[in-house]
């Protein structure tokens, strides 16, 4: 597949006090199942999320990376320590054959609560409420799941995920903020902005502004561009759901580049991302025999040691 499909949600809207029928959902689930099952990524249009909301967390955090970077290393990240605050330029390489991969990033702490945020309390108070307003969608997209795979409880996922709603159950969820600042001309040769990765989680939530730069490997291995399309989200799949799913969704590797065109060079790019983790205690057997040719491929998990292990590798302090 050469291009990210497009999935309308508005057959599962809520808004106005509407209920969607079983048609619905069966509906929505089979066009998220092919898309997922075939590139690992969608678009979701109609999704019902604040576009003034996403608006406000996108324009706080412009205004944070823009401080100096003395002040944004008061709140550096410490992966020994915990896994939110501040990761400065060159700290983080997910992909170990890159240079350098050139962002600045802040993970927003879900379960703590820290006097740092005095400082920063729109920035925190803006990217909450859109963490907020992803809820609903991830629930519809959790169960979407559930039935594409044709799980006798559909609510399978979600029960996997009490930590969407409740703050005391682990989990290494992460909501989070990027920015990728102007690019000078001295940028070394094979520098990029994102190295070529899987998310670790089951699925990830992603808002792009309108600069570009994603591309999606498909499985054919050639890259495709995930344009931004206004008013839509990105949807991709996660490690943990290619485990679950017995290899029948797989977990896209995807990256972003940096664009050739001058113009694009000198300007700054911005996305927010929600990656969804199931509990730490989760235990992440394959269920489905939708791809039987993948029998004995994955082996049982704990989900929180997963993605322990995966986010230690990433940094390099």
């Amino acid at each position: 597949m050469d291009v990210i499909p497009i999935v309308d949600f508005v057959k599962l809207s809520t808004q106005n006090g509407r209920t969607p029928s079983r048609e619905d959902w069966i509906s929505v689930a089979a066009e998220v199942d092919k898309a997922l099952s075939s590139i690992g990524f969608v678009y979701l249009i109609n999704h019902d999320i604040d576009e003034v909301k996403i608006s406000r967390a996108f324009e706080t955090s412009k205004q944070f990376f823009e401080l100096p970077i003395e002040v944004k290393k008061k709140y550096l990240k410490d992966s020994t320590k915990h896994h939110y605050g501040y990761v400065c330029p060159g700290q983080e390489l997910l992909n170990p054959e890159s240079v350098h991969e050139v962002r600045e990033s802040y993970d927003f702490p879900f379960f703590y609560k820290s006097d740092d945020w005095k400082e920063n309390a729109s920035l925190e108070a803006a990217n909450m409420e859109l963490k907020s307003e992803c809820k609903p969608v991830l629930k519809k997209i959790l169960k979407a799941l559930a039935i594409s795979l044709e799980l006798q409880d559909e609510d399978f996922f979600i029960n996997a995920s009490k930590n969407i709603d409740d703050h005391s159950q682990g989990s290494y969820s992460a909501f989070r903020t990027i920015y990728y600042p102007q690019i000078g001309d001295d940028v070394e040769p094979n520098t990029v902005r994102l190295g070529a990765h899987s998310d670790y989680g089951v699925v990830t939530i992603l808002f792009q502004d309108n600069v570009g730069g994603l591309q999606v490997r498909n499985v054919d291995s050639k890259w495709v561009p995930a344009t931004p399309i206004p008013g839509s989200i990105l949807i991709n799949t996660g490690d943990l759901l290619e485990f679950w799913s017995n290899g029948y969704y797989p977990a896209t590797k995807h990256r972003v580049l940096i664009p050739e065109a001058e113009l694009r060079k000198k300007t700054t790019r911005q996305s927010i991302v929600y990656f969804h983790h199931p509990d730490d205690s989760a235990m992440v057997t394959p269920l489905t025999t939708k791809n039987p040719t993948a029998e004995n491929a994955y082996e049982e998990i704990n989900a929180g040691e997963y993605a322990k292990n995966r986010l230690n590798s990433t940094y390099k302090y």
